[in-house]
């Protein structure tokens, strides 16, 4: 007697696929939220950055201070630290990199500012400026819902001496951290 070789009856056939199609149907979900969760993770890590940077370069310019007071466009003078009227940080900082040893000064003027919702670092070519000098603007943070300045003395050191130190307070708030607050301490001398 010959063996028969049995197959597959339509029955079986209807219900693997009808498996197979809940199986696909519930990895096409996951697969849609995974690739969901890994853009918004992209999106924070990248407004992380963005907010880091403004937290860097703000510690740089308010680190590296220098007691320079300049001239504004009108001839009238400017301390090296100032908070101007209009909520901005102005000042002269020493953390000018010059790798190519170009014949300019050493120091920078620059302006912190939010304009339109957009926080902007200015940056002049010169200390003293003469009218239509125009500052280099560059686009730090987009959305910002408030920018606030201090300039914070305060009287401390271990022999009790009272010596004065400054920092500058910085209060930000920006989507999607929302609020945040830095103190930078300005060097001594400055």
């Amino acid at each position: 007697m010959i063996a028969r070789s049995r197959g597959f009856t339509l029955l079986e056939l209807l219900v693997a696929l009808a498996v197979f199609a809940v199986l696909a149907t519930l990895a096409y979900g996951s697969l849609g939220r995974l690739l969901e969760a890994r853009d918004t993770l992209a999106a924070r890590a990248e407004a992380l950055g963005r907010l880091q940077r403004v937290q860097a370069l703000l510690a740089r310019d308010c680190g590296a201070l220098v007691q320079r007071p300049v001239r504004d466009e009108l001839g009238d003078p400017e301390p090296a630290l100032r908070r101007a009227p209009d909520g901005s940080l102005e000042l002269t900082h020493g953390a000018f990199a010059n790798p190519l040893d170009q014949p300019r000064a050493q120091v920078q003027r620059v302006r912190w500012q939010v304009r339109d919702g957009v926080l902007y670092r200015d940056a002049w070519p010169v200390l003293d400026r003469v009218p239509g000098s125009r500052p280099h603007a560059q686009r730090m943070l987009d959305g910002v819902r408030r920018f606030t300045v201090g300039i914070e003395v305060g009287t401390g050191g271990d022999s009790g001496a009272g010596t004065d130190s400054r920092a500058v307070s910085v209060q930000l708030d920006a989507p999607p951290f929302g609020a945040v607050e830095w103190l930078f301490l300005v060097p001594e001398d400055a």
